[in-house]
């Protein structure tokens, strides 16, 4: 069995893996079949690329410690449809003597070369984000670019604005006192999440599509907002808040769910938030 990451920073590597995984010295050892010592491995950050090639490459970005300068990390990658199971460990020569002090590491991880994913990507074990690639799906005579929300008569978190890229996603919130970001969380749509949102694009195919329904914020009710290029024009379509005109209803109730997962940060359907994404826990 290999050893699991501790997943601490270094500057509390002592206190935060109390009682589990600390270094080579504090573990069963498993000796390899070249007479290696399989030890640990202390994980700071992880970041998943993507390549610029089609089919798209894509490789897993892994920073951190190992055990000694004498150690050495090596991998196996496991993709069983449903996510890509990676397995980080180091291993060190049996008997070899070697200063007991944490070496920085950092590798490249080729997870592999898709057309279409939408995969989950653990490491040791541990979720550290989604692998979603399909933004042909919904690059057709429409697209969604962006969408919001806002509320004038607000104190606190007053506006979102949702920017959509590919499957790419940024949501900012702000309140009316001050100009200042009160979060800025990222994500990606997933291969369920860009499909969904295509269909209800396809719907609006021909469409005639005003740009105010309704009274938006009208009696401080709150307004929403749409944004599409349809057709390589790009329109904003106003409506009050939770009561979306029907012709734009199914495409407003899946943005709604994607806005409330950035801001909680929890995964979806349709969503998979970035590994910085921070709730957002105000008022």
């Amino acid at each position: 069995m290999r050893l699991f990451a501790c997943f601490c920073a270094l500057t509390v590597l002592v206190s935060a893996c109390a009682g589990g995984d600390t270094g080579a010295g504090d573990n069963p050892t498993t000796t390899t079949g070249s007479g290696g010592v399989e030890g640990p491995v202390f994980v700071d950050s992880t970041e998943i690329l993507y390549l610029e090639s089609f089919p798209v490459q894509v490789r897993l970005s892994v920073r951190g410690s190992l055990p000694s300068p004498c150690h050495q990390t090596e991998w196996s990658v496991d993709t069983d449809g449903a996510a890509i199971d990676v397995t980080l460990w180091s291993v060190v020569a049996l008997g070899q003597v070697c200063a007991q002090v944490l070496e920085p590491f950092e590798v490249s991880i080729p997870l592999g070369s898709f057309e279409a994913a939408d995969l989950a990507v653990l490491l040791n074990g541990e979720s550290i984000g989604r692998l979603a690639i399909g933004a042909e799906t919904i690059s057709g005579g429409a697209l969604l670019v962006g969408a919001g929300w806002s509320f004038g008569m607000c104190l606190g978190l007053c506006n979102a604005d949702l920017v959509v890229q590919a499957e790419g996603l940024m949501l900012t919130a702000r309140d009316r006192e001050n100009g200042e970001p009160l979060y800025v969380n990222r994500g990606s749509l997933t291969l369920v999440g860009l499909k969904r949102i295509a269909s209800a694009l396809e719907h609006l195919s021909g469409v005639a599509l005003d740009p105010t329904y309704g009274c938006p914020d009208c009696a401080d009710g709150g307004a929403a907002y749409l944004v599409l290029t349809r057709d390589e024009v790009t329109s904003r379509h106003d409506m009050e808040f939770g009561r979306p005109p029907e012709v734009l209803a199914e495409l407003q109730g899946l943005v709604a769910q994607v806005i409330d997962a950035l801001e909680r940060c929890a995964s979806n359907d349709l969503v998979a938030p970035a590994d910085d994404c921070v709730p957002w826990e105000g008022f």
